[in-house]
């Protein structure tokens, strides 16, 4: 006569961590031999293990501390220690900038400081300056703007002692991700991405410090960087090191923050599910061994 054996069933549900899935693994335990029992059972405690160890090591906060390759103690210059890309802000059409001239004949300076010397770039790279009259400033940084005018006003005659100073207005840097959606005021053309941090509040702990992602549009070209802030090698020597107008940074939300946008969310990544699985577990094995 043949028997079939009686079998067990658990299922036994666990979380791909790095694919982020879910995946059922049934494990069937059939009264054959005693032996085989117990060495079924020992599989079994060693699988529970693993699964509640992989819980635990997932959630062990990680890549949370900003320059983990920081060197303590050393002194080297930090254009030297890195290769650190600066490039200046370029004006573009649409951008806001204020024009003070200054002399010691205030009627001579007066004159070019009408309207409170705020011009609005138009479509193509042009301001209408006092006196002067149309000027292409596009492509120019503020430096090179302000050297050129110093010189026309002078070598012209306009204002023998004319001094110039060209400064941004209404600039800005769009924030998306987990830090919310806003626009960031800027008003500085060497704006770190540190500094950057510093100004939205620093970066949410729910969020990704690892990739960090920067869109830039210049000259009808896209550029993407991606920034490791646990990392201070790569941000220091990536080009967008220094954040420009109109520049758009994207912080990703961590996985726990996304699991939490689903019907389950962290359900099986708590302590508390999985010690109830253990002991619901843990009970039905003992009874399942007392049985033999």
């Amino acid at each position: 006569m043949h028997f079939f054996p009686k079998c067990l069933q658990i299922s036994i549900i666990t979380n791909g961590y790095s694919k982020n899935y879910i995946h059922f693994e049934e494990i069937f335990y059939c009264k054959m031999t005693n032996n085989n029992m117990k060495r079924k059972t020992s599989y079994t405690l060693i699988f529970i293990t693993a699964m509640l160890m992989n819980v635990i090591f997932s959630c062990t906060p990680k890549d949370v501390a900003y320059f983990q390759d920081k060197q303590p103690g050393t002194t080297a210059l930090k254009d030297t220690m890195f290769n650190i890309t600066s490039v200046p802000f370029k004006m573009r059409p649409g951008d806001k900038i204020s024009i003070n001239i200054s002399s010691r004949n205030s009627t001579l300076s007066n004159q070019f400081n009408m309207g409170g010397g705020q011009y609005l770039i138009d479509n193509n790279g042009n301001i209408d300056f006092p006196v002067l009259g149309e000027m292409h400033v596009a492509g120019l940084d503020r430096q090179e703007l302000t050297d050129s005018l110093q010189n026309m006003l002078r070598e012209t005659r306009l204002v023998d002692d004319a001094l110039v100073k060209v400064e941004y207005t209404g600039l800005y840097i769009t924030l998306l991700g987990q830090n919310g959606g806003r626009r960031v005021n800027i008003d500085k053309d060497k704006l770190t991405f540190f500094e950057f941090m510093a100004l939205i509040g620093d970066i949410n702990l729910n969020a990704i410090r690892t990739n960090i992602l920067v869109v830039r549009e210049e000259d009808g070209v896209i550029s993407q960087y991606e920034l490791d802030v646990t990392k201070m090698k790569n941000v220091y020597e990536s080009p967008a090191y220094y954040l420009h107008q109109n520049d758009i940074v994207y912080i990703e939300p961590n996985n726990k923050t996304k699991r939490s946008t689903t019907n389950l969310g962290n359900m099986f990544h708590t302590w508390g599910f999985w010690t109830g699985i253990t002991g619901v577990g843990g009970l039905s094995l003992w009874s399942l061994i007392k049985s033999f």
